[in-house]
């Protein structure tokens, strides 16, 4: 979804719910989001703390969540340059039990880590799917996100309530690991 789209969504989003941008959210999993200079990232908007205040809203949670889908993807199969600052609050968010519609948080991490793999520059289908790392800075910049917040990525591991449905298959496991830089926990 393009720059504006994802603007106007986030726009929607505080016109209908305008608390979001009046102040910082309490919530310790977002603490530091104001700081991020978010309209210097592609397709980011400065206005990227009061979505992320949404996913804690029991009120907006929804709408937030669908738009922070938009945010971090930049396609079907390619995360955008916004996922690595909005990882280590996702990481957190999903390990809140309180936090609304968290599942679908850890969700989002099990794709950006899988998504972030590195591209074997051997293997030619690989690259003319995934494309060459150095096209895809944001691969390598996961990986530095869930390496720094490897303590939070044990902590979902751990959490016998996640991932909601289905247990964790075997390569999802392995993408989370390894984006990590973790040994099998």
């Amino acid at each position: 979804m393009s720059r504006a789209a994802v603007a106007a969504a986030i726009a929607d989003l505080i016109s209908a719910h305008p608390h979001l941008a009046e102040a910082p959210s309490p919530h310790p999993a977002l603490t530091g989001c104001e700081d991020v200079v978010w309209s210097e990232l592609p397709g980011c908007t400065d206005r990227v703390p009061a979505l992320l205040y949404g996913l804690v809203d029991p009120d907006a949670a929804e709408v937030a969540g669908r738009t922070l889908g938009w945010l971090v993807m930049a396609g079907p199969m390619h995360i955008s340059a916004a996922m690595p600052s909005i990882l280590p609050y996702l990481l957190r968010l999903a390990a809140d039990p309180e936090v609304p519609y968290r599942g679908r948080h850890f969700d989002t991490v099990l794709v950006a880590a899988a998504l972030s793999e590195p591209v074997d520059p051997g293997n030619r289908r690989d690259l003319a799917i995934n494309g060459p790392e150095e096209e895809h800075p944001e691969r390598a910049q996961c990986r530095s996100a869930f390496e720094a917040n490897g303590v939070w990525v044990r902590r979902l591991l751990a959490d016998d309530q996640l991932p909601e449905g289905e247990p964790l298959r075997q390569d999802e496991l392995d993408s989370l690991l390894g984006a990590a830089g973790l040994s099998q926990v």
